[in-house]
């Protein structure tokens, strides 16, 4: 190593812990974020990156000023270490250009310290104070004299190395590619984040994803037959009930199904939903489609489809293109509202759904606080207690029937929104603290709820109303305190299914819990069941949740998951040899009945992923933008 003798030993030393501290990051990126599971694959690439380095080390630490830039790169890469695997603590997704450029849940500060930042990210800067202690401790780095570049050896063993990379470099991408069954840049891409990563590289990702996003294309979805995609037509019509005038949907920010009937110190967070669920048909088994954002619960809801990683279908589809229950019960002459106590523009509601059809959409403009009960706002709107009192006006002015769709902002991350006031005496012992203001947040919604109802009662707009509750996603609280997970015994480090509660109430309604497995994306057609439909409308790929057929479910993360009978796979990039590849990587419980997914299924849920890859590949249009 005559060339990297020419370094003087604190130049090594630097280079050595820029080089070891790369590594750290790189790996962990490419294993646990991107899911790079093989071994041989992260050996190749660390080869490839340690002999880079070594033939580029002279060029980057040839002065001081070229290891202060060196040194700045490498805190550009840290932050975007970082922000990856903050995002992956929250998503289990990596940190998309789509997330970048469309994401509107920046989360302030406090969000990372109080959820996402752990102790032990502290082990990912190790190098940092080391590398600053060595540039500022010891005297001044002094520039080499003589280039390396210069000596004729040098330049041989540089040369050496660099063929030495292209042939490993070259070598690599030819025996991944041909792991997998789908090749080619673009079209590996777009058929497996994992496997993309695995051939071409993280960089090269992000390329991949600049270049898709700028050139979409419009897919005839009309080739696909629905046949292959959708498992059951026909309803249950179990539950049917008579003289429903209007339908009230609460979307509740952040709850989880084992908040319902919980307790401290004797003390129930949500008293109000509580007694509501003893006269409800209550389903314990709904998880949440949270693979972008909360707007994915919505989007799921409202069309009965599968909100897909990397796309922000309410600002790049055309929702109208999109069958939905705002069309079907649009056909019954519904009038629809929706409210939302945030900014209209937020996760761009305001331009999807007059596209889906609502008639209104009441947003933080259309509130006071000066005449408010409450009177208090946050960056992401007016409390919940007041946007459901205030929101009463506008239901009166409502022509019947109408659906009412309400968003609740109160209760979300990091749950401080709430009056101080309404804080509850019997939750002041709990810590950390993000416990106690989680469980005030909560209670405090419940109670804004309970009023609305009240008023609802006083208006006449009680007894012939369907109500439906339900959570866009779970509060992601993993504390001694309280954990919102632990509802799986997971073997991997994928993303958990979150397990939100779903009540569905109407005076009238025959009480009862149901166990059946379903998602964000069965509640339309379990909302036109309950009204008397005989079959779900055509585009709808949810299934009734009354229905006692079991059916698997669908989660499309970068690694699709795939959850049946309390066992949950993920769809493996197609290899070469082998379609249909799904390993099971969680049960419920440790009583939990091992199954292996049917051919048929596998077939079926295989060209579901495809179907919504195209469909949400659909771009607008200039003009449909404006």
């Amino acid at each position: 190593m005559r060339y990297f003798n020419k370094f003087a030993f604190k130049k090594k030393i630097i280079f050595f812990f820029f080089l070891v501290g790369f590594l750290t990051k790189y790996n962990y990126l490419n294993w646990y974020i991107f899911q790079v599971s093989s071994l041989y694959i992260l050996i190749s690439k660390n080869i490839i990156i340690i002999l880079f380095a070594l033939i580029s080390s002279y060029y980057l630490l040839k002065d001081k000023k070229r290891i202060y830039i060196t040194f700045l790169i490498h805190l550009f890469f840290t932050a975007f270490f970082f922000a990856n695997l903050w995002y992956n603590k929250y998503f289990s997704n990596y940190l998309s250009v789509a997330d970048i450029t469309m994401g509107q849940g920046i989360r302030p500060f406090k969000v990372l310290f109080r959820q996402l930042i752990d102790y032990h990210d502290l082990l990912f800067i190790f190098e940092i104070p080391i590398l600053i202690f060595l540039f500022y401790r010891s005297s001044a780095i002094k520039s080499d004299e003589v280039s390396i570049y210069n000596d004729k050896r040098s330049r041989k063993f540089i040369l050496t190395i660099f063929l030495i990379i292209i042939v490993i470099l070259g070598g690599h991408i030819y025996y991944t590619n041909n792991l997998y069954a789908v090749n080619g840049f673009l079209e590996l891409y777009e058929h497996s984040t994992p496997a993309f990563v695995s051939v071409y590289g993280i960089l090269p990702l992000y390329a991949a994803e600049y270049i898709i996003l700028n050139n979409q294309e419009e897919t005839d979805v009309e080739e696909i037959d629905e046949a292959e995609i959708v498992a059951e037509k026909d309803l249950s019509q179990t539950h049917k009930l008579e003289n429903i005038k209007n339908i009230i949907v609460i979307q509740l920010e952040s709850f989880d199904q084992k908040i319902i009937g919980h307790q401290h110190n004797n003390q129930e967070i949500t008293p109000f939903l509580n007694k509501l669920k003893k006269s409800s048909l209550y389903f314990n088994n709904i998880y949440a489609q949270h693979v972008n954002g909360s707007f994915d619960a919505e989007f799921s809801f409202l069309t009965s489809l599968y909100p897909r990683n990397k796309t922000y279908a309410f600002k790049t589809n055309n929702m109208s293109e999109f069958n939905s229950i705002v069309k079907e019960l649009k056909k019954r002459n519904y009038e629809f509202l929706a409210f939302h106590g945030n900014n209209g523009d937020f996760f761009y509601r305001d331009k999807a759904y007059p596209e889906m059809g609502f008639d209104k959409f009441y947003h933080r403009a259309d509130f006071d606080l000066v005449n408010a009960k409450v009177a208090k706002e946050s960056y992401l709107g007016i409390n919940d207690y007041d946007f459901f009192e205030q929101s009463i006006n506008y239901l009166q002015q409502a022509k019947e029937p109408f659906f009412a769709f309400y968003i609740t902002v109160t209760s979300h991350t990091p749950f401080d929104f709430y009056p101080e006031e309404y804080s509850q005496q019997e939750f002041e012992n709990l810590e950390p603290l993000i416990v106690k203001d989680y469980f005030n947040s909560l209670y405090f919604t419940d109670l804004a709820v309970e009023n609305f109802f009240e008023k609802l009662k006083d208006k006449g707009l009680y007894q012939n109303t369907l109500f439906v509750f339900y959570a866009d996603h779970s509060s992601d609280i993993k504390k001694e305190s309280y954990n919102s997970s632990g509802n799986f015994l997971m073997e991997s480090s994928a993303k958990e299914p979150e397990n939100v509660p779903l009540m569905i109430f109407n005076p009238q309604i025959q009480a009862k819990t149901i166990d059946k497995t379903g998602t964000h994306t069965d509640i339309a057609p379990t909302i036109l069941d309950i009204l008397g439909d005989k079959e779900k409308p055509e585009g709808f790929l949810g299934n009734s949740l009354l229905k006692k057929e079991e059916r698997p479910v669908l989660f499309l993360h970068e690694m699709p998951q795939i959850l049946c009978n309390d066992n949950l796979f993920v769809r493996l990039p197609m290899s070469s040899d082998q379609k249909n590849d799904f390993q099971r990587i969680a049960l419920k419980s440790e009583e939990t009945k091992k199954i292996t997914l049917k051919e048929s299924e596998k077939e079926r849920i295989v060209n579901l992923i495809d179907y919504m890859q195209k469909i949400m590949k659909k771009s607008i249009s200039e003009s449909d933008s404006q």
